[in-house]
C-alpha cells in the first residue's frame, strides 16, 4: 500500500475520519469495463479539508459517489476498501466507532448519511425538488433523522441553518427555481450542516457560479469548519480556490492520484507536469497578471488501452521510459508529498520550469504568485 497516510503517527491515524485503501471504480462489466478510479489511496483526517483537484473525467466525482454509496449503474465499485471513522456520543461503550462502508448494510448506511456524512451536489438545482419549498426539505430532513424534535423545533432549526449561510427565513416559503444560484447552493451547504456531520463532501459546489458569488461561497465555507470543526473533501478542477480553502491536495489525472500534498507546497512548488499546467492555467493569486497557458491536447480515452504513463502524450517533459512504463506514487520527501512521475528518478533530469519554482519556495524568496510567473515562462 502507498497511501496519503503512510508517514501519519499512530496519533494522527487515530484521528482520521475516511481511509480510503486501494480503491477501484470501473463502468461496465467484463472486457469492455472503462477503470474510471484507479488503486486511489486517500485519507481525510479530523478537522482538516482535503481538496481533490483535476479536469473533468478525472474521477473525482466518481470516487466520492462510490465511497459513499451513490453511485449508480453502470458503476461498479471493483475493488478497495473505503472506512468511516466517528464519534459517537450515544454509545455507551465505544466513543469512535468505525464502519466499513463498502460492507455496510441499507440501514447502516441511512443511519450514518447526514448525520455522519454529508454531500453538497454539484447542481443544487437538480438536487433539490423542483415541486418542494424549500421549508419541505428542511422539515423532512429533520423529522427523518430527529424524530424527537418537534415541528416548531424543526422550523426553528431550519432558520437556525439558514442564518448561518446568510438567508434570511422568508427563503423557506419559496420554491428552487425563485432562488438564485448561490442562493439555491446555500441552501444546499445548510441541508448538509443540519445534522452536524463529521464529514461533508462538496462536489464541485461553486462551478456554476459567478467568481463574486464562488469567493463569497468559499469563504463561508472556511467559518463553518472553523466555527464547527468538521472535515471535508472539496473537489474542484481550480486550484486557486483550494489553495485557499484545503489542507492537502490530491491531483486526479485519468483516474489515478498523480500528486499529493500540503496546499501551500503544492502551490508554490508542484512536483508534477500536470499540476504544473493545471496552476498555469488559472490566474495567480496574488502577483502581476500574465498570459495563462492551457494544458496541450485531450486526456486519454480509457477505453482503449494505456500504455505508460497516462499524462505522457501531453506532458513538455516527457521522458523515453515515460510511454513503456508507468511510474508509482511515491514519497519524494519528508514531508510526505507525493508524485507519480518519473522525473524524480534523477534530480539532473527535473525541468528548470519545476526547479525553479521549489528553489523558490526557500526562505526570503518572493510570495506565491512569483513563483508560478517563473514556471509559466519556462513552458512557453
Amino acid at each position: 500500500m502507498d497511501s496519503a497516510t503512510t508517514n501519519l503517527t499512530v496519533d494522527e491515524l487515530n484521528d482520521t475520519v475516511l481511509e480510503i485503501e486501494d480503491f477501484c471504480v470501473d463502468y461496465g462489466w467484463g472486457e469492455t469495463a472503462v477503470r474510471a478510479v484507479n488503486n486511489v489511496n486517500l485519507s481525510v483526517r479530523r478537522s482538516r479539508v482535503l481538496g481533490v483537484a483535476g479536469e473533468s473525467g478525472s474521477g473525482k466525482s466518481t470516487l466520492v459517489y462510490a465511497v459513499t454509496r451513490l453511485l449508480r449503474s453502470p458503476g461498479v465499485i471493483s475493488g478497495g476498501s473505503a472506512r468511516l471513522t466517528y464519534d459517537d456520543p450515544t454509545a455507551s461503550d465505544v466513543k469512535r466507532r468505525t464502519v466499513d462502508l463498502m460492507a455496510a448494510s441499507g440501514s447502516e448506511l441511512r443511519a450514518i448519511r447526514w448525520s455522519q456524512v454529508s454531500i453538497v451536489l454539484q447542481s443544487a438545482l437538480n438536487a433539490l425538488n423542483p415541486v418542494l419549498r424549500i421549508g419541505h426539505e428542511f422539515d423532512e430532513l429533520l423529522k427523518t433523522h430527529r424524530k424527537d424534535l418537534k415541528k416548531e423545533q424543526r422550523h426553528a432549526r431550519a432558520v437556525e441553518l439558514l442564518g448561518l449561510v446568510g438567508l434570511n427565513e422568508d427563503r423557506l416559503s419559496r420554491f428552487p427555481h425563485e432562488l438564485s444560484g448561490g442562493q439555491r447552493q446555500r441552501i444546499m451547504i445548510a441541508l448538509a450542516l443540519a445534522l452536524d456531520p463529521q464529514l461533508v463532501i462538496m462536489d464541485e459546489p461553486t462551478t456554476a457560479l459567478d467568481v463574486v458569488t464562488q469567493r463569497e461561497i468559499v469563504n463561508e465555507l472556511a467559518q463553518l469548519r472553523a466555527r464547527f470543526g468538521f472535515s471535508m473533501i472539496f473537489i474542484t478542477h481550480d486550484l486557486s480556490l483550494l489553495v485557499e480553502l484545503a489542507d492537502d491536495i490530491a491531483v486526479m489525472y485519468s483516474g489515478n492520484v498523480v500528486e499529493w500534498a500540503p496546499a501551500g507546497d503544492l502551490y508554490s512548488a508542484p512536483r508534477h507536469p500536470y499540476t504544473l499546467g493545471l496552476l498555469n492555467s488559472s490566474p495567480p493569486l496574488s502577483g502581476e497578471r500574465h498570459e495563462l497557458v492551457g494544458i496541450a491536447g485531450a486526456p486519454p480515452d480509457l477505453s482503449q488501452p494505456l500504455s505508460g504513463c497516462s499524462f505522457h502524450n501531453r506532458c513538455p517533459f516527457v521522458l523515453e521510459r515515460c510511454s513503456r512504463d508507468v511510474p508509482p506514487l511515491r514519497i519524494l520527501d519528508s514531508s510526505g508529498r507525493k508524485a507519480a512521475c518519473w522525473l524524480h528518478d534523477d534530480p539532473t533530469t527535473v525541468p528548470v520550469a519545476l526547479r525553479r519554482v521549489a528553489l523558490a519556495t526557500s526562505p526570503g524568496e518572493p510570495a506565491p504568485g512569483a513563483p508560478m510567473t517563473l514556471a509559466r515562462e519556462e513552458i512557453r
